[in-house]
């Protein structure tokens, strides 16, 4: 980058840019702020990059999903195609914003950096996270040696892989983390420090096909178990007519004794089934679920939750997969086989 970078915040609404009737209420509307706004709030910003910035979406992110996040890819994939962007910053609201980030790490292939940030108070709270998280959002992205790293989340001080950010809390600021690995690197005051050289995760790019894509997405069941429940959350999905469904287990992919034999049957009539778990440091393997017998037509998530391993779901019958490729799919990220990745600083 000769010069300043040249970066491009995109804001999708979120608590980031939520507003309340008073700096010390709990409530809030979010995405009441547009991006420009944002931006133009932060002090020093234009030292480290020369910032420009546009709003696609004004709302909470609990109410984007699929459709809104590949269109906010093709946005990032054009942007990408020009010299006038070196780098893109997304705000978006934490409620789905580990979905958002892993959906672009499939789907995206350039070497520039894409940041995503968040906040966990609203704009105009008494002690607003968003203004300092946006800083180091712009000030990673700005950054060469964040190129070549695929999806990043940057947030109180820490950049994080982004297939690998998890939300762990509802209220404190400190609400994400990487899981199964650590954060990548670190920023103080202007400076960022990385932990390892550049590395992508092992899907990052595999669906680059599916971006410009006109058809909906499959749509893919999530089915939580809980005590009690026999058949019923998977026995709802089948109704549903869903063609894939994540049974959200309890522990290493356990489940009721009924729901095993619905899931067997399914499966045999061509659903595609993924066991996760419902509990927050997922760690799902063939050999430990209940349908340890059935793993050729079975994919076990590994580490990915439930939420995540819906996307890849659906991203993977897009593309026509049968059950054996989706195992293969899920098999491929590092932690499925053992291998580390990132570091547990």
């Amino acid at each position: 980058m000769a010069g300043k970078a040249k970066i491009l915040v995109l804001g999708t609404g979120g608590t980031i840019a939520g507003a309340g009737e008073s700096a010390t209420t709990a409530t809030y509307k979010a995405g009441q702020i547009d991006a420009s706004r944002l931006i133009a709030g932060i002090a020093q910003l234009d030292r480290i990059a020369e910032v420009k910035a546009e709003t696609l979406y004004a709302k909470p992110s609990g109410d984007l999903g699929p459709r809104e996040w590949r269109a906010l890819a093709r946005r990032v994939q054009v942007a990408f195609e020009t010299s006038e962007v070196d780098g893109v910053v997304v705000t978006h609201g934490t409620d789905t914003l580990e979905e958002a980030a892993f959906f672009l790490d499939l789907l995206l292939q350039s070497d520039k950096p894409v940041v995503f940030t968040a906040a966990m108070r609203p704009a105009t709270a008494l002690g607003a996270d968003g203004p300092a998280n946006l800083f180091q959002a712009v000030r990673v992205a700005a950054a060469p040696e964040s190129a070549e790293r695929g999806i990043l989340v940057a947030m109180n001080d820490t950049v994080l892989p982004g297939w690998m950010a998890i939300k762990t809390a509802s209220l404190p600021v400190q609400a994400f983390r990487a899981y199964p690995g650590g954060p990548l690197g670190r920023v103080t005051g202007e400076r960022l420090t990385y932990f390892e050289p550049p590395r992508r995760s092992p899907l990052a790019g595999r669906f680059f096909l599916c971006l410009d894509g006109q058809r909906e997405l499959p749509a893919v069941g999530i089915a939580l178990v809980h005590g009690g429940c026999g058949e019923a959350p998977l026995a709802a999905c089948r109704d549903a007519g869903y063609p894939g469904v994540v049974i959200a287990g309890f522990g290493g992919g356990t489940m009721p004794a009924p729901m095993a034999a619905l899931a067997r049957r399914m499966a045999k009539d061509g659903v595609a089934i993924v066991v996760s778990s419902r509990v927050g440091e997922v760690a799902v393997f063939p050999e430990v679920m209940d349908l340890r017998e059935d793993a050729d037509v079975v994919a076990a998530s590994g580490f990915l939750n439930p939420q995540k391993s819906a996307l890849l779901l659906s991203l993977a019958l897009a593309e026509g997969r049968n059950a054996a490729e989706i195992s293969t799919l899920f098999g491929r990220l590092p932690a499925c086989s053992g291998e580390s990745y990132g570091s547990r600083l």
